[in-house]
């Protein structure tokens, strides 16, 4: 079983040295996996360039970590999130914006668009070759309970997939294009549930039966619940955001996570919403992982949060750290 962290650099800025401090926390614990969340619509964490920016990741940086980390032996999952929160690089290439999203969503129906973000995943993809895993995000595209606020979408969606179309068909056919382009590559993909098998709205194009899904969230009575994704056969990751987000700022109404609440609410069967599910069924998950999200980036200093998880981290591995087999 995976235990994991998953840490926003698309945000605030993580010297290799502080992310070094990071990977020898989780390796001091015997976790297994650091996500690195690259890009938010404030921010993009890499420099692609030949030019040194300022708190932004070399290629060069990035290889004294992917090293470090190894003789750790803490796996790095790179995260790079997509059609949504896409602001930062959106404003840079506007011509790829969806129409109706304030600039911060890919538009899905541009196979120009499509292009420009696979070839930023080949560039990341060069940057982590020894990562198994590559996360596509694919959450929180558009509000997905006011379909009708995105008539640009709509109508392209039933121009293609006729008047039955939900609207969410090309999303789901943007996710299955690059899920196939990583799977050529060798890699196997996660997204987040949000978007996807929802009760009110439901796609002609059906979503790659092979990823991997991370469920964070059931705030929505629209989304789809842990059992229904298991009755479809997905293999499910536990990134439950009740117990397991530290959410800088305590930001979109979520209060810090502590060692005391953690060990009186933290259950390895429990999903987000107060979803449980049986031993039977924790066979189909593949591991649980705790998220530091950087809503509002100066709110706590790096030292500040790494002090905090030296007092969550054993919690954490009492609670999730079982079922290695």
């Amino acid at each position: 079983m995976e235990k994991g962290l998953l840490v926003d650099i698309g945000r605030k800025y993580w010297s290799i040295e502080e992310l070094k401090k990071l990977v020898l926390l989780l390796q001091e614990h015997e976790m297994t996996h650091l996500q690195l969340h690259l890009n938010e619509n404030e921010g993009f964490a890499l420099n692609f360039t030949d030019n040194p920016v300022s708190k932004k990741y070399s290629e060069k940086a990035l290889k004294e970590l992917k090293e470090f980390a190894k003789i750790n032996e803490i796996t790095l999952i790179p995260d790079f999130d997509s059609p949504g929160h896409m602001g930062s690089l959106l404003e840079k290439n506007p011509e790829f914006a969806l129409p109706d999203s304030k600039q911060q969503a890919v538009d899905v129906t541009n196979p120009a668009a499509i292009d420009w973000i696979l070839g930023i995943m080949d560039r990341i993809v060069d940057v982590f070759p020894d990562s198994d895993t590559f996360h596509i995000g694919a959450d929180e595209f558009i509000d997905f309970r006011q379909i009708e606020k995105y008539p640009y979408l709509l109508e392209k969606t039933r121009k293609k997939y006729g008047n039955k179309a939900s609207g969410l068909e090309f999303y789901y056919e943007y996710v299955n294009q690059l899920t196939e382009h990583l799977q050529e590559k060798g890699k196997q993909v996660r997204i987040w549930n949000d978007g996807f098998l929802r009760k009110n709205l439901q796609s002609l194009v059906p979503l790659n039966k092979n990823v991997e899904v991370c469920y964070w969230t059931n705030w929505d009575k629209g989304m789809a619940e842990v059992k229904g994704w298991l009755a479809k056969g997905y293999t499910l990751i536990n990134f439950c955001d009740n117990d397991l987000y530290y959410v800088l700022g305590e930001e979109a109404g979520y209060s810090y996570p502590t060692a005391e609440k953690l060990e009186r609410k933290g259950k390895v069967q429990k999903f987000s919403g107060q979803q449980y599910l049986n031993q039977e069924e924790m066979k189909a998950v593949r591991g649980t992982y705790f998220s530091i999200w950087a809503d509002n980036a100066a709110a706590k200093s790096v030292s500040e949060i790494l002090n905090d998880l030296r007092k969550i981290l054993p919690v954490f591995m009492k609670i999730y750290g079982g079922n290695d087999e």
